[in-house]
């Protein structure tokens, strides 16, 4: 199957607040429930007047993080809210930001978004709006995401293989199956680690996996206006020697990866489900490549 077949939000507002890993400002948001659901998935983000979708074509810069903007306003580090977001199945929602430019990032991962997220998610009744030549291609995708076997309305375009690479880097998604395949390569002390994940088990072995960095490249960062915020209760730290800080995993920085590729892949406009993923050194332009080339297929955009 491609596309989840229910639609769901969440029943109450929820909201959160912390550091922003690059900023360093205290952050608050709130995500809010909607009513219905008139396209398939329908994220959207909202700060003061600023209203748009947490779509690929709003991403304005992915240097270390992920960020969205409508030119007025940017969001930045959406990639672990947007995973909770897939992981937990909430296809609609208002994530409105309260305080800061930057979704705060609480322990470094997508657990506490999860854990809160879940405990509050809603069904929601689907509205599917009169036909119109311009809305063909959200309405096949609507009507696609209601009936039981969904797959068998997908466009021909959604059964094959979506690529995107640069350099060494590579990422490949299929439908069918429902596994995910991590590679990433670092200079030592991290090095190679490489693994395959259920795509049903994301929740509990992605999830968890916080944000890591390297303790030599932190002041070239904060030289940046990068990780301003970063700190050893929010990620994951290695030195010369190996990890600085506990790890939740083995192999926590790989999930972590795969962690960024799923949130960055729901700015396709969907919530795609049963599909195989091939992660070679991702990274979040790469992500939203990605994302882009599946949303085209999804929405014959240009």
């Amino acid at each position: 199957m491609a596309i989840a077949e229910q639609c769901a939000t969440v029943r109450e507002t929820v909201s959160f607040e912390g550091v922003g890993l690059h900023t360093g400002e205290q952050c608050r948001i709130a995500i809010h429930p909607v009513s219905e659901a008139r396209l398939p998935c329908e994220i959207t983000l909202r700060k003061g007047a600023s209203v748009f979708p947490a779509r690929w074509n709003h991403v304005v810069d992915t240097t270390r993080a992920t960020v969205l903007g409508d030119g007025a306003t940017r969001i930045s580090t959406v990639e672990h809210l947007m995973a909770a977001l897939w992981m937990t199945g909430i296809t609609h929602c208002e994530i409105e930001v309260l305080q800061g430019d930057e979704i705060p990032i609480l322990d470094g991962s997508a657990l506490p978004f999860v854990e809160a997220l879940g405990a509050v998610k809603s069904m929601v009744d689907a509205i599917t709006p009169s036909p119109s030549p311009d809305t063909q291609q959200l309405l096949w995708s609507a009507e696609a995401q209601l009936q039981p076997h969904a797959e068998a309305s997908l466009p021909h375009s959604m059964s094959g293989l979506f690529q995107a690479r640069h350099a060494d880097r590579y990422l490949g998604l299929a439908f069918g199956g429902g596994t995910l395949f991590g590679y990433i390569d670092f200079p030592a002390p991290l090095g190679v680690q490489a693994g395959a994940f259920p795509l049903a088990a994301a929740a509990e072995q992605i999830a968890p996996a916080r944000t890591f960095g390297f303790l030599r490249e932190v002041e070239a960062l904060r030289q940046q206006g990068l990780a301003q915020g970063g700190a050893l209760d929010n990620a994951l730290v290695i030195d010369e020697t190996g990890y600085h800080n506990p790890a939740r995993f083995e192999d926590e920085p790989l999930r972590h990866k795969l962690l960024d590729v799923l949130g960055d892949l729901y700015l396709c406009g969907a919530r795609l489900t049963g599909f195989t993923l091939v992660a070679i050194k991702p990274g979040h332009a790469l992500n939203a490549q990605l994302a882009r080339q599946v949303a085209q297929a999804l929405f014959a955009e240009d």
